[in-house]
């Protein structure tokens, strides 16, 4: 019996945590494997799809030009739902909590075809912190069939908003099985491929900082922005700050820091050189739930600037701090994690999975009684 499978995603992180779930799935026969990309980034997406093999069957259109999320979300879902109706699909595979994974949970739902969510279950508790990405993740997790939770705290959060227990598989993250792909690439002598990484000067201690969170775009960002000044004003240190595309942080982050010394704005990274430069790192200054589960792996301590997290395994293992965006707290756990004359690197397991997550998704998403069971309920 063959499986038909349609994954989508849109975004950089999409691809980094569905890239090997596609190549899971790929390997295994009887699967009839489509992508659906719906362009809700585009540059921030580049050289990801050859990293991981991944053929597109299907893109998405007219994405970019619409002003808001609600314009996105509804072309985004239109067209999803439109090549759900074009033949029978067994599951619609969505993962975290953008847009385009909220547009195509709801498209799967109304078009009768089961959903899947890969990484499930995170949660703050405040809808308006992550903004919008609380509010995307409780409605995929009503119009999913599978959750696929990375952590017991994920897995226990929906068993407590009642979701059945049958229907909740503990996997592991996905970014693991990721990071680990690629960290075997950027061993040894690799070459980055942006040029400005190989300024970086070697004899510093690195500090690896990202920003773009709505929520904090204005004084929040902007206390962000000059506690990273000040730190790369210390002399035993150098910041690196790929810079998001968003307008509004990218106009704050060269108001504040462009001809800065000590402070190198880079243009946003293909996955290897950031993970090239996550293995150089001292510390991260971060707002990202992406590295929060990817820097455990390095054994990495990292400060959250965000008042929240639906990753409280990071801090409760020792890996993360939530800092917010108060400046005084920033400036002291950089210096605290830059005194010695080595990283502060913690030797606790990654809290976040053992690299096999994508084999126990394609495990429950091919076997012949879900398959059954799933079919029946429609």
């Amino acid at each position: 019996m063959t499986v038909r499978i349609l994954v989508t995603m849109g975004t950089r992180p999409e691809i980094i945590k569905l890239g090997p779930v596609c190549q899971e799935l790929s390997r295994r026969s009887g699967v009839e494997l489509e992508v659906f990309w719906t362009g809700q980034h585009i540059e921030l997406a580049a050289g990801l799809a050859d990293l991981f093999d991944l053929k597109i069957s299907h893109n998405g259109s007219k994405v970019m030009g619409e002003p808001d999320l609600a314009g996105k979300f509804s072309v985004m879902a239109q067209q999803i739902g439109g090549v759900l109706r074009q033949k029978r699909y067994d599951w619609v595979v969505v993962q975290g909590d953008t847009i385009t994974a909220a547009a195509a949970a709801v498209a799967g739902f109304y078009n009768c075809v089961p959903v899947a969510h890969v990484e499930a279950g995170l949660r703050t508790g405040n809808l308006h912190s992550p903004w919008p990405e609380e509010f995307d993740r409780r409605v995929i997790t009503l119009s999913s069939s599978v959750h696929f939770a990375p952590t017991a705290m994920a897995r226990d959060a929906l068993l407590r908003e009642g979701v059945p227990s049958r229907d909740v598989i503990l996997t592991g993250n996905t970014v693991v099985d990721a990071l680990l792909h690629v960290r075997e690439q950027v061993q040894g002598n690799y070459r980055p491929r942006d040029p400005d990484i190989a300024k970086l000067p070697k004899g510093r201690k690195l500090v690896l900082a990202t920003l773009h969170r709505r929520e904090t775009i204005g004084e929040g960002h902007r206390n962000v922005l000059r506690a990273l000044r000040t730190l790369a004003r210390d002399g035993d240190k150098v910041v690196a700050l790929p810079v998001h595309l968003n307008p509004e942080v990218r106009g704050e982050v060269l108001d504040v820091l462009e001809d800065e010394p000590g402070v190198y704005l880079l243009a946003p990274l293909q996955y290897p050189d950031f993970v090239h430069l996550l293995s150089r790192a001292w510390t991260v200054v971060t707002d990202s739930g992406g590295l929060q589960e990817e820097a455990p792996t390095f054994g990495l301590q990292i400060l959250i600037t965000r008042d929240t997290t639906e990753r409280p395994e990071c801090v409760s293992a020792g890996f993360g701090k939530l800092v917010g965006t108060d400046y005084g707290a920033i400036v002291e756990g950089v210096r605290r994690l830059t005194a010695d004359d080595r990283p502060l690197l913690l030797e606790t397991a990654n809290p976040f999975g053992d690299g096999r997550a994508s084999l126990r998704i394609a495990d429950r998403l091919l076997a012949p009684a879900v398959n059954a069971l799933v079919a029946a309920n429609r």
